[in-house]
């Protein structure tokens, strides 16, 4: 058997199950459609799933909540404010309705000042946080006590992240307030990085 024939019959055997099944989920795929819309519970090996009688569940008490309103007035429009036009603003706007979001965006801004801080030095940044800690810690344009406030910040950001804090608004707004201050002394070290 020369190469040419293993090969077209090792394509035949390998591909024809597929094709076969390929062309017969076509030729039923609407029947297999409108089977699917009856379908309500779904359980594989990793998941289980009921549709229909919660779904059926909640519209009936809906319904029922419905019919017991006096009447049927349409929905007062709602105003939308318009949207934040500045970074302050929106994180201003995040720390009163989630104080952990707001931390989290202003932990982006760091993120996204370290980005050009490395660029400046002609440096990968690393993925690590502790990586970031030890170049930070050995650059002489950044004070020890910034790659102290940069680990807190860090530390706190996690924690917020990972919900194991309750923050409130007004710990978001000093978290956002220091992100920001520790943002500028990045962009001045990068700058006096540059420049030496």
């Amino acid at each position: 058997m020369d190469w040419l024939t293993f090969l077209s019959n090792t394509i035949g055997q390998v591909l024809s199950w597929p094709v076969a099944i390929v062309i017969v989920g076509l030729m039923f795929r609407r029947p297999i459609s409108e089977r699917l819309k009856d379908v309500r519970r779904i359980k594989t090996k990793h998941f289980e799933a009921d549709f229909g009688s919660h779904l059926e569940k909640a519209e009936g008490e809906l319904n029922k909540a419905v019919a017991k309103l006096p009447s049927q007035k349409p929905l007062p429009a709602l105003e939308n404010p318009p949207p934040p036009k500045t970074r302050k603003e929106m994180i201003d706007e995040l720390t009163e309705l989630m104080p952990n979001a707001a931390i989290m965006e202003s932990w982006r801004n760091i993120e996204r000042t370290l980005d050009f801080y490395f660029q400046s030095r002609g440096i990968e940044k690393p993925r690590s946080g502790q990586t970031i800690l030890g170049h930070l810690d050995y650059d002489p344009n950044f004070p020890p006590q910034l790659v102290s406030a940069y680990q807190e910040l860090r530390l706190l950001r996690n924690r917020a992240a990972h919900a194991s804090e309750n923050v409130t608004a007004e710990q978001a707004k000093s978290f956002a307030a220091l992100a920001d201050r520790l943002a500028l002394a990045l962009i001045q070290a990068a700058e006096m990085s540059s420049g030496s």
